[in-house]
């Protein structure tokens, strides 16, 4: 269907609602006074100047009509804004401060055992002298309960991610993280709240008024109504009118702002523009387009533009066959994730494509929304680079494995538990309380139980230690030839990635311009691959980190079990062991984002108590922590040089005209050219983004940096150009290292000691050379594969 055929009725809906609202607000300053006086018989019909005829004591409906509906509009738009906005702040602080979202909870849940309707109109009735104010508090106490739920379920996963969680870490109060980054990330529910509320608003105020309770003036629309119905045979007008007003405003808004808009997309002749004057070709495919359609995928010419003139995937052609595995290599930003959402009819907002997409055959980007959702459920399955934040947290594994395929049985759900190797009882569990790594394999289970005729896998080996990367990546290769599955795949480790490929096809970068004149500053990492890893020798201050008898148990589970630590000054600590040891758990106690843990911790010689959130004022520089969730580690509403000019600002305190410079400093110290400065994280790869949270965690200058997996999402040369920065930055500033990985090759060379934890214990502690070269538990075995 044409898009003006998909949305006609909205804008018209919308445009007799705009009418409505235009006349209530307007009429009496067209009509004052004029609906007080009779002008005929009561209930007469239209004529003699009465369009509409008279109601009950004679007068004009008409004009009563156009004075009759601007209280009730204002005062409905009042109770909406309010109930609306409180509901969103509370809401937000419910997500980021759990002790007063239990308060909250508490509180609604008194006011909901209270019907709500039986309740205003108790209090309304109490209090008749209270009018509008009256009106406007009652709802409030009764509105916000239910909507302020509905908010902090929305916030709870907002507050979940790392951008959120590097604010908690920097120490941002809590109206920043209510007001900075929850809620304008929470604008399009806040849209539909709004609209709901003023429905909701509206019928409120029409009962009250219907009802006779005292709260607004005479004469409104809903006062209209009862008084005319006696009359509704004689001058169907009096009643039908007010009746049509309050209806079409009420339910016009409501269809409106509950039904979803599909994104468009720029129209093929504006891409091509966007495409040629990047300096990048391609070809656009026309209906009567002749393509081999016998391989599961085809792409041909594929180029993907950004309305701001940015390529995000130079051209790219390749094929998918049935049986085999194909793998997309290239450096961090060169749009292999880009190529591979293409297969799902997805390009990133703002961003147009030029050439063919096709999936068993037909055009993915042809499909209208509901045949594109239909086509994915049916013949596609996709695995995020950030598997973790496509899992409902509240769900346990066994519901979305069966939400994934609802027919299969739960002996088939924990055999492909197995595959993944995940033993039956994370059936039982939540996906909020796994790690990384057993996220990710949970993903990869619901994408295997579809039995998908294309399987699209971003970035599957990152975060999983050596023995289980080598089954993994041998589960993929056996599925592909078992099931006759054309699987897609991407990956930095080479070595395995070219081991399981029937075909590998290099992505390369598109041509990144000049900034001022010069080319982008770019680290030069070749040399640090061969060279041995440097020594530095702490300072006479001793530790810069300890920390003693870290335990945290959730669910009568215990996560970490008495475990201590230290690193000097520009000293680097790797901890290690396999997914779910405990490791992502150890740097968000050492951050102060996991409060609920017992031990003791101290900053340069301060103590910190274990449980306080606020670490970056607790001593000098502090703590920073950057996350191994790249897709979810910047604010999408804030531009990159936004994202590191705050704490620049505010922790560094670096002088305001000063600060575009430092901003250009730090992107070119992780490899970025200046330009990215004003680009927003949906243009940028998941490389891309894990490079500017570790350049906002530098921007604080911290006393101890904690890297959780930050080198998973790079190419080996970025990644090497990354740590050769760290190392840098140990050297000259003596800072602190924590860093964890499962890129053993990496920790031997960059890392001056090395903590290997297995459920939750610390099992090994040394060199990293002495204890990889001769492993004392099978933990550590593990890691090497």
């Amino acid at each position: 269907m044409p898009k003006w055929g998909r949305v006609w009725w909205r804008w018209l809906v919308g445009v007799g609602v705009g009418v409505v609202v235009v006349v209530g607000v307007v009429g009496p300053l067209v009509v004052p006074g004029a609906g007080e006086r009779a002008v005929g018989m009561p209930f007469a019909g239209p004529g003699g100047g009465a369009v509409l005829g008279t109601d009950r004591l004679g007068r004009d409906v008409l004009s009563l009509l156009l004075t009759g509906g601007a209280q009730l509009l204002v005062v409905a738009a009042v109770i909406a804004v309010a109930v609306t906005v409180l509901s969103a702040v509370l809401g937000a602080v419910a997500a980021v401060r759990p002790r007063a979202g239990a308060a909250i909870e508490l509180g609604g849940d008194l006011v909901i055992l209270l019907p709500a309707v039986l309740g205003i109109l108790l209090v309304l009735t109490a209090w008749p002298q209270g009018g509008v104010a009256a009106l406007i508090a009652v709802s409030l106490l009764f509105g916000v309960p239910y909507c302020a739920r509905i908010f902090a379920a929305a916030a709870a996963r907002i507050a979940a991610t790392g951008y959120v969680e590097a604010a908690v870490a920097s120490g941002e109060s809590l109206p920043h993280l209510v007001f900075r980054e929850i809620l304008p990330n929470l604008r399009s529910i806040f849209t539909t709240q709004l609209g709901l509320r003023f429905v909701v608003a509206i019928y409120l105020v029409s009962t009250v008024s219907f009802l006779g309770v005292p709260a607004l003036g005479a004469d409104n629309w809903a006062l209209m109504v009862r008084d005319n119905a006696s009359g509704l045979l004689l001058n169907p007008g009096a009643v039908l009118a007010p009746s049509a007003a309050i209806a079409i405003v009420a339910v016009g808004v409501n269809l409106v702002v509950t039904t979803p808009t599909r994104r468009t997309r720029p129209a093929a002749g504006r891409t091509a523009a966007l495409v040629d004057s990047a300096g990048v070709a391609g070809r656009v495919a026309g209906p009567d387009a002749v393509v081999d359609v016998g391989d599961p995928a085809v792409v041909e010419g594929l180029s993907v533009v950004a309305d701001s003139g940015a390529v995000l995937l130079a051209p790219l052609s390749f094929r998918l066959k049935a049986g085999t595995v194909t793998a997309l290599t290239g450096a961090s930003g060169a749009g292999k994730s880009t190529a591979m959402r293409a297969l799902l009819g997805d390009v990133p907002p703002g961003a147009g494509r030029v050439g063919d997409v096709l999936v068993a055959g037909q055009d993915v980007f042809a499909l209208d929304a509901g045949a594109l959702r239909t086509f994915r459920r049916e013949r596609v399955a996709y695995v995020g680079q950030d598997p973790g934040s496509e899992l409902n947290p509240l769900l346990r594994v066994r519901t979305l494995l069966a939400e994934a395929a609802p027919s299969t049985s739960d002996s088939e759900r924990r055999a492909v538990l197995d595959l993944v190797g995940l033993d039956h009882t994370f059936l039982r569990r939540r996906c909020g309380r796994l790690s990384g790594g057993q996220q990710r394999r949970v993903a990869l289970a619901r994408a295997v139980l579809r039995r998908p005729s294309v399987l699209i896998l971003d970035e599957p080996l990152a975060g999983l230690h050596g023995a289980l990367r080598t089954e993994i990546a041998r589960l993929i290769a056996d599925l592909a030839v078992t099931e006759s599955t054309a699987v897609l795949l991407s990956g930095h480790d080479t070595a395995t990635v070219h081991a399981i490929a029937d075909a590998v096809v290099e992505v390369h970068p598109p041509t990144i311009p000049a900034t001022n004149g010069k080319p982008p500053t770019r680290t030069t990492p070749g040399a640090v691959l061969d060279q041995p890893r440097s020594e530095t020798t702490a300072p006479e201050t001793g530790f810069t980190l300890q920390a003693k008898g870290i335990s945290v148990e959730v669910d009568d589970h215990r996560i970490l079990a008495d475990v201590d630590l230290d690193v000097g000054a520009g000293a680097a600590l790797a901890v290690v062991g396999p997914s779910g040891a405990g490791k992502t758990t150890l740097a968000r106690v050492i951050a102060g984002l996991h409060t609920a843990t017992d031990g003791t911790l101290e900053l340069r010689g301060t103590s910190i108590p274990v449980r306080r959130r606020r670490r970056i004022k607790a001593a000098p520089n502090g703590i920073q922590l950057v996350t191994q969730n790249p897709l979810a580690a910047l604010n999408p509403h804030r531009t990159v040089g936004q994202t590191l000019a705050r704490p620049l600002r505010r922790i560094a305190r670096v002088p305001g005209p000063e600060v575009g410079a430092r901003v250009e400093s730090l992107l070119a110290d992780v490899d970025l050219p200046a330009d990215f400065a004003t680009r927003h994280p949906g243009e940028l790869s998941g490389g891309q983004r894990q490079r500017v949270a570790l350049a906002r965690a530098l921007a604080a200058e911290p006393a101890v940096l904690i890297c959780d997996e930050i080198t998973t999402a790079l190419d080996a040369t970025t990644a090497a150009a990354i740590m050769s920065l760290l190392d840098r930055l140990r050297a000259e500033h003596g800072t602190a290292l924590l860093m964890i990985s499962h890129d053993m090759a990496l920790v031997t060379r960059h890392c001056t000691e090395l903590l290997v934890l297995d459920h939750g214990r610390v099992v090994e502690t040394g060199s990293p050379e002495a204890v990889l070269a001769a492993p004392s538990h099978q933990a550590t075995a593990d890691l090497i594969g």
